[in-house]
């Protein structure tokens, strides 16, 4: 076992318990990624100091109305970071994640990254459209759908080469026991209708294959490696 790579993830975990809440989470999400791409579980970070086990409910900042793909995308997460959703519903559905709280940070964070690609991309594809006197008809939510079923696919694919990935992300007992004891009273249905267009379903397929979490946090590698 690589002890130097080992003393990085537990400083990057100390890291996270910084009050700099910026600081803290891109080295949340560094230490999630050295753990997956080494092939490491938690185990195997001896002495190793939890960012925070406590179990809570995390409301995120994404909400919608008619958007379903959001809770779509944020089911698919959470399944892939060993957490639930559900949402709080008055006039809009706002976003819950549930489940240890380092996993409903990284969850939090990666949604908000994730919705922001989406939205950026429809966007300069409907400006682009407008422009040249095409229909945006289906953009919208055909390439969110394709995006959602490429990231599947990716977490699917990562699952298959890393054996680790399930054995680091999964849900624990006490999180699965905790959910199954919380009262609903009622249930929210979150898929979307594809709208026929194929090409946008397809674009989005394709950038939802290519997504990562590394983007997030590339640009703090520089500064890790001075720290640690």
């Amino acid at each position: 076992m690589d002890d130097q790579l080992i003393e990085k993830i537990q400083k990057l975990l100390s890291l996270s318990e910084s009050s700099n809440q910026h600081e803290a989470k891109v080295a949340l999400l560094k230490a999630q990624e050295l753990l997956v791409k080494h092939k490491l579980s938690m185990q195997d970070v001896k002495n190793l100091k939890v960012y925070n086990s406590n179990i809570k409910d995390n409301p995120t900042n994404i909400s919608f109305t008619k958007a379903k793909w959001k809770g779509e995308l944020a089911d698919l997460i959470a399944e892939n970071f060993g957490c639930y959703i559900y949402y709080m519903t008055r006039r809009i559905n706002t976003i819950v994640f549930f489940g240890r709280e380092e996993d409903v940070l990284v969850c939090n964070i990666v949604l908000e990254y994730a919705v922001d690609c989406i939205e950026e991309a429809i966007k300069r594809i409907q400006r682009g459209n407008t422009k040249n006197g095409f229909s945006n008809k289906g953009v919208s939510t055909d390439y969110a759908i394709g995006f959602i079923v490429g990231l599947r696919d990716k977490f699917q694919e990562q699952k298959r080469e890393n054996q680790e990935w399930g054995l680091v992300l999964v849900r624990d007992k006490e999180v699965v026991q905790a959910y199954s004891e919380k009262k609903f009273t009622r249930s929210l249905n979150t898929s979307s209708e594809f709208q026929g267009n194929g090409d946008m379903y397809h674009k989005g397929k394709k950038d939802g294959g290519k997504f990562s979490i590394s983007d997030k946090i590339s640009q703090a590698d520089e500064v890790f490696e001075l720290e640690c």
